[in-house]
């Protein structure tokens, strides 16, 4: 079970890194959340997201309302709000832990 919920991990953060580059409108689009999805061996990835949650990242079509922002952690932000998002492929789901970020004197963010 770990080592498939591992590969899955590596395999999203792997889609949103080929996202990032093939796509980057996509990566631009309006949002009002900021969600960090750290990975145990990476940089995880940071989501531009509508809305609030539930957070959920469909490459396959729009259903879902995240997209990827970026390759790590955004800098000028602190993601420390627990959240969670969900990654979707082919009818399969995986829920995974992740952050909401927002600036250090504030609550969660819209980016702008």
């Amino acid at each position: 079970m770990g080592r498939i919920k591992l590969v899955f991990t590596v395999v999203a953060v792997t889609v949103a890194a080929l996202l990032t580059s093939i796509l980057p409108a996509v990566a631009e689009s309006p949002a009002q959340s900021i969600v960090f999805f750290p990975v145990t061996l990476g940089n995880g990835a940071t989501y531009s997201c509508t809305g609030g949650p539930p957070f959920v990242s469909n490459g396959d079509d729009s259903a879902g309302n995240c997209a990827v922002q970026q390759i790590g952690k955004p800098a000028d932000l602190v993601c420390d709000v627990p959240t969670t998002i969900t990654f979707v492929h082919d009818m399969h789901q995986f829920v995974a832990d992740g952050s909401l970020c927002h600036t250090s004197t504030d609550e969660p963010i819209a980016p702008a």
